[in-house]
């Protein structure tokens, strides 16, 4: 970042698993807005309010990095370490401090090649990567899955942005050569967006089950609707289909035992006009999301029709020349 004009502030933190200080950069609230957003969250689109900002990509700024230890991780694990509900931190730095010589050597690798101030889509898919490994060090029982999760989905969304921009200058095809090389350290290592996506939602089902955040009705049923979308973006319309079909039937359950809230409140004598809007403005919600999943379902089945049809057409082309041959033969032994 040589440019005098910038829109990161420098940061000099503690890290969390080694104590050693570095500087690592944040972009200044309020810099850019997001002008557009995919269903599965991915911005689309930023807009930098100066536009000598431009050239710099904010998700490539996602996690920080130290540079003794290669820790990598959010600025919130870095500031905060362990404050999150079901935080995984305090088993996460034993196990880091405790890695194998395969395991440094994987993280000392992709480390290495991390410059802030030269930050380009290679550096910002090593950062993603260590920061994932990093946390599945920690075994399954005990692994903030929800946290994982995050983690993938964005390392696929960096590689959609760089297929989009049909990888004019080769990055994404020089980087698929790196990823050849880290299966012989990482042999789990995802080799595309759907590889991502799929683990994404495969670790978000895992949340769903355990984590302390998805016992609320509303936080579920959003998560289940975004598993349905990354698994449909992944190109696994089975595994959508299920998700969509738990929205439906779990948020028919909610609404069922809304109704009988109010049945007992009102005949109590306890159902007052806020908490009355209360459970309405729940219901909405669930109810917004049913109908969201129901339009999902439908695009998923116009999907799979749209495949099926020019097999079908080849079906019954192919039954017609069977019948057409039979008539011809019977024509010409009469002849």
């Amino acid at each position: 970042m040589s440019n005098t004009k910038t829109p990161f502030v420098k940061k000099a933190v503690t890290c969390p698993v080694c104590n050693s200080q570095a500087e690592n950069y944040f972009i200044m609230p309020k810099s850019f807005i997001v002008k557009s957003l995919e269903s599965d969250r991915h911005v689309f689109e930023y807009k930098w309010l100066d536009e000598a900002f431009n050239q710099y990509h904010p998700p490539f700024y996602h996690f920080w990095h130290c540079p003794h230890c290669k820790y990598t991780a959010t600025q919130r694990d870095f500031l905060k370490p362990g404050e999150d509900t079901s935080s995984d931190f305090g088993a996460l730095k034993k196990v880091y401090l405790q890695m194998n010589p395969a395991q440094k050597q994987f993280v000392q690798m992709l480390g290495s090649e991390v410059h802030f101030d030269q930050m380009n889509f290679s550096m910002a898919m090593n950062l993603h990567l260590m920061a994932i490994f990093i946390r599945e060090l920690v075994t399954a029982d005990m692994r903030d899955t929800s946290k994982v999760a995050s983690y993938y989905l964005r390392t696929g969304w960096l590689i959609r942005e760089q297929e989009a921009k049909k990888d004019a200058h080769g990055e994404w095809a020089a980087y698929k050569k790196i990823l050849e090389k880290m299966k012989k350290l990482w042999p789990e290592v995802p080799q595309s967006e759907a590889e991502c996506l799929k683990k994404a939602a495969k670790n978000y089902e895992e949340a769903y089950q355990s984590h302390p955040r998805y016992a609320d009705i509303i936080h579920a049923t959003e998560l289940m609707i975004l598993i349905a979308d990354i698994y449909f973006r992944a190109g696994d319309q089975v595994q959508a289909m299920k998700s969509l079909s738990s929205v439906m039937q779990t948020g028919q359950k909610f609404r069922a035992k809304q109704n009988e809230v109010i049945r007992r409140e009102r005949e109590a004598g306890k159902l007052s006009m806020a908490r009355k809007a209360q459970i309405d403005a729940e219901g909405n919600r669930i109810n917004l999301m049913m109908e969201r999943a129901g339009d999902m379902r439908q695009e998923i089945i116009k999907k799979r029709v749209a495949q099926q049809e020019p097999r079908a057409k080849a079906v019954v082309a192919k039954l017609q020349a069977q019948a057409w041959i039979p008539r011809r033969l019977g024509r010409n032994s009469r002849n």
